[in-house]
């Protein structure tokens, strides 16, 4: 089986009739991770180059030759487990079958008859044109609010930064471009003595001056695009200029590198207001907590039709987008200006209230330092083959699809997931197993042409108790959750949150029929394997992406669902549920990596209050923050010496707080270790200690992550599991 760190199912066994898979209400599908990051350290996928022989695979349908594909005739000939058409072995690639287990006798020294997960290399027939090199093209708001938020030095600073670290060797190619209602290309040929600014007022009719200077090798321009950094921030320091035309300045840094394709990297400050694409302000708060709400979830025209256009001819030509966010209004449209990573494999990053003299400045300089210098594939595409009685019904995640399967990823990187909903295409009775092959083919950052391919072969099940024992059930909340936000989107919050809970409700209807019949009817029957199932869906409904109220602000949602449809499987989950501890009876070693290389951390508690006590600090991790919660009677010399101030001027702090190593103070030493462990742990993110003494303000904050406890008019998870009883038993009578 491929591992499920790069491939995971809802289910584990295929059922054999769709009877079967609609009576079990459990959804199909399948989590792919394809550049995910090994587990352990030294732990690595093969690389396989077939050389003259070339590439073995189904002259039918295309299968790569795997280890759950016989070889048959004497290892002449083999058979594909996807379409199952015999094929010719090439004499190259003969080899004997071992007549005790009819297995090829060199299957140990060929990782792609023995891996579930291997990478070929690509030969000449794979490519349309030579490997492009690693291109960043990097486009600057200079408005007045960019200079006013900060985004503009954070910005420079950030890509500074990062140059140095730019993965491509002698091969990178940067270029610069900076606009508020004029576009600035910059010349930055190497035999200039200094970067030559050229002004495009013209918005209307964008042109390209000098278009062969201004994409440049980062490693023989280095000197002037350093130049050039340090100028940027004082020659629009004063300006007054609000207007942004951020269409037109998209069209002409398009037209620099379409010849070659790369990543478009944009900071953004201002809405764009001047030129195409300009963004009509529809803001409007009497929709929020409405049926109308939606709305203001989905791009909005003629601007959003404008940003999808552009996004297909950037998908064309093999250019990424990512987008960083600084509003500086309380309403920038996320959901129209999102669509550019959406569908060019790109990545959309946010940061209201932005303040540069914070840690909001060091997150956002590690983000954008992960960003690029994080493995990434260019000019990708990427499809999924279905073996016998299996079917791809949808796909979610950032990229576009082109003739009904092939996903295409100007850049796929090695945080991104790609799910896939899955259905039944025939009736398979009397079948044992069947497979699902994915492959991804990519350009490597050092220009090298591969195929990463995912198998996996998975039982044939005709019985309803094999599909609830192979449930996984993290993958199914996963699932349902994005899901949801297809249903939210085209319908109404209200639908989404409804769907979850009769997913959930039919789900137990049917193993409470098929399974408790022993049980007492005021009992919830839960299968092992989903027992945690109910408390995610919850954990779900109460969370920014789909939660009532008029509290969440559009840009908000409409962000974190564009990044939840591209998580995998375990951020899914820590995002809606993160991990508390409590920091009593902690092993001795924590924060440090035990001898299986994993970061020790102290078991995590239930998200409830009643888990709390009146004396110690307890930890939150969520995906964007750490929450130290210290509690009304913990020591002031542990507060003291863990944040290096006393608790009255700590309570006063609403901002992140720097953590010290704890002294002397055996208790502070404990909460260091945990926390530096957690920052350890998500070495690629910045995450920002956030200090609150109980009863101030920050309490809130705190405990709106606490999706156990009841929250405004939203049920407990006790009083939410007593009402899916009540469903359930209604269902089943």
């Amino acid at each position: 089986m491929c591992p499920p760190r790069y491939a995971r199912m809802t289910v584990n066994a295929v059922p054999a009739t769709q009877a079967l898979l609609t009576k079990s209400s459990i959804p199909l599908g399948l989590v792919l991770h394809p550049l995910a990051q090994p587990e352990h350290e030294g732990e690595h996928i093969p690389v396989v180059n077939f050389g003259s022989c070339g590439i073995v695979r189904c002259r039918r349908c295309r299968t790569y030759v795997n280890p759950f594909a016989p070889f048959i005739e004497g290892g002449k000939r083999w058979r594909c487990n996807i379409c199952d058409l015999a094929n010719e072995v090439p004499p190259e690639y003969y080899c004997q079958l071992d007549p005790a287990t009819g297995l090829r006798t060199d299957v140990a020294s060929r990782p792609e008859l023995a891996r579930g997960v291997v990478e070929f290399v690509a030969p000449s027939e794979y490519m349309v044109r030579p490997p492009q090199p690693a291109v960043y093209f990097f486009v600057i708001d200079v408005t007045y609010n960019a200079i006013a938020t900060g985004m503009l030095s954070a910005a420079i600073e950030g890509i500074k930064q990062t140059l140095s670290k730019l993965p491509g060797g002698s091969r990178t190619q940067v270029g610069i471009i900076t606009f508020d209602k004029t576009i600035h290309f910059y010349s930055l040929k190497s035999t200039q003595s200094r970067p030559q600014m050229l002004v495009v007022p013209d918005i209307e009719n964008v042109f390209v001056p000098l278009p062969d200077d201004l994409l440049v090798n980062l490693r023989e321009s280095r000197h002037l695009i350093d130049d050039l950094l340090e100028k940027i921030p004082n020659m629009f320091a004063r300006t007054q200029q609000v207007e942004s035309a951020f269409g037109p300045t998209l069209k002409a840094a398009f037209n620099v590198i379409r010849h070659i394709g790369g990543k478009m990297i944009i900071f953004q400050s201002a809405v764009p207001k001047a030129g195409v694409g300009a963004i009509v302000d529809r803001d409007d708060p009497k929709l929020l907590n409405t049926d109308k709400e939606a709305v203001l979830l989905n791009p909005s025209d003629p601007a959003g039709t404008y940003y999808k256009d552009f996004a297909l001819d950037c998908s064309r030509q093999q250019i990424s987008i990512d987008l960083f966010l600084f509003p500086s209004t309380s309403f920038m449209d996320v959901a129209t200006l999102g669509t550019l990573p959406q569908i060019t494999g790109g990545e959309l990053f946010y940061y209201p209230n932005f303040n540069p003299k914070s840690q909001d400045n060091e997150r956002f300089v590690r983000d954008l330092v992960h960003d690029l210098t994080r493995e990434t594939g260019f000019e990708a595409v990427m499809r999924v083959r279905c073996g016998r009685g299996l079917k791809v019904l949808a796909h979610h995640g950032n990229f576009f699809i082109r003739s009904t399967d092939l996903l295409v990823l100007p850049n796929v990187d090695a945080d991104k997931s790609f799910t896939i909903q899955l259905g039944l295409s025939e009736s398979i009775s009397g079948v044992r197993y069947t497979s699902i092959q994915s492959a991804l083919l990519y350009t490597t950052s050092n220009g090298e042409r591969r195929i990463r391919v995912f198998t996996s072969c998975l039982p044939v099940t005709s019985t309803l108790g094999d599909m609830f024992k192979h449930a996984d059930c993290l993958a199914i909340a996963s699932l349902t959750g994005k899901m949801a936000i297809d249903k939210g989107l085209s319908s109404k919050l209200s639908d989404a949150r409804e769907a979850m809970v009769n997913k959930t409700v039919e789900i137990l209807a049917v193993y409470r029929e098929s399974f408790g019949s022993n049980s007492a009817g005021s009992q919830l029957v839960l299968p092992e394997s989903l027992r945690l199932l109910p408390l995610y869906v919850l954990a779900m409904i109460k969370n920014v992406l789909f939660r009532s109220g008029t509290d969440t602000k559009p840009d908000e949602r409409a962000f974190h669902m564009y990044r939840f449809k591209t998580l995998p499987v375990e951020e899914c989950i820590a995002f809606v549920y993160p991990n508390l501890y409590a920091l009593n009876n902690m092993p001795p070693n924590i924060g440090q990596r035990g001898e299986d290389g994993r970061i020790v951390f102290p078991p995590a508690i239930s998200l409830s209050s009643e888990k709390l006590q009146r004396s110690g600090i307890f930890v939150l991790d969520t995906a964007f923050g750490i929450f130290v919660y210290i509690a009304r009677d913990t020591a002031p010399n542990t507060i003291q010496q863990l944040f290096g101030v006393s608790a009255q001027e700590l309570a006063g702090s609403t901002g992140p707080v720097a953590i010290f190593d704890g002294g002397d103070d055996e208790y502070a030493r404990g909460a260091y270790a945990l926390i530096s462990g957690l920052q350890t742990d998500r070495w690629h993110k910045y995450l920002p200690v956030y200090a609150i003494i109980e009863g101030t303000p920050l309490d809130a904050v705190f405990f709106s992550y606490f999706v156990e406890d009841r929250s405004r008019n939203v049920y407990s998870y006790y009083e939410f599991l007593c009402q899916l009883q009540r469903s359930v038993s209604a269902k089943v009578k």
